[in-house]
């Protein structure tokens, strides 16, 4: 039989994947809206998902974070500036489109996911004796969905189990995110009843 313990941390966990999920889905929204913007005013590309990933996931997390560990919006923005820094920095330096686009993704994703770890366990170090390992779930949570993105044919797939397997691959990004950091999250804080 579970315990008190065990079944607020299963409620976590699922409100948890399910926003983080849903966060996913909304960056991939702003993504799109951010590129078209800079396509309009002539930056580079490579910012808005950055930032649009960043945002949207960071929001919603934020949103489940608040009310369970007392995360304030410095949630939300350090996931804004450390997934959005390293992407901003490849239109600043490059000013033009890379040959291997894959290469840069994943460079971009690991640092942002670094620095996202060094901010979160900054912001939980007063919480958890194991939040140091946030930099460790940061990056296994965000180097996921970049390897299956990577593993996406290139160019404009033409038969339906190809863009079934893109739809899938992007949408389902944010669930393996939300299922590694919310593994991690459960055990470093050790979620209890009080924290409902």
């Amino acid at each position: 039989m579970a315990t008190a313990s065990q079944i607020v941390g299963q409620h976590f966990f699922k409100r948890w994947v399910l926003a983080t999920f849903g966060g996913w889905l909304l960056g991939v929204v702003v993504t799109i809206l951010l590129a078209a913007i800079s396509e309009g005013v002539h930056l580079g590309n490579q910012f808005a998902v950055g930032i649009g990933m960043g945002w949207g996931v960071g929001f919603a997390q934020w949103r489940i974070a608040r009310k369970w560990f007392g995360a304030t919006s410095l949630w939300m923005w350090a996931t804004v500036v450390a997934m959005g820094m390293p992407f901003v920095l490849t239109d600043v330096i490059a000013k033009q489109s890379f040959g291997n686009e894959r290469i840069f993704l994943f460079l971009n994703v690991a640092l942002g996911a670094l620095l996202l770890g060094l901010f979160e366990w900054l912001i939980l170090r007063t919480q958890s004796k194991r939040a140091h390992l946030c930099i460790f779930m940061n990056i296994v949570g965000w180097m996921l969905p970049a390897v299956g993105i990577s593993l996406m044919p290139s160019g404009h797939p033409e038969s339906f189990l190809a863009i079934i397997f893109n739809i899938s691959v992007v949408a389902f990004g944010g669930v393996v995110l939300g299922i590694v950091s919310g593994v991690f999250i459960v055990w470093m804080l050790q979620l209890h009843p009080s924290a409902s």
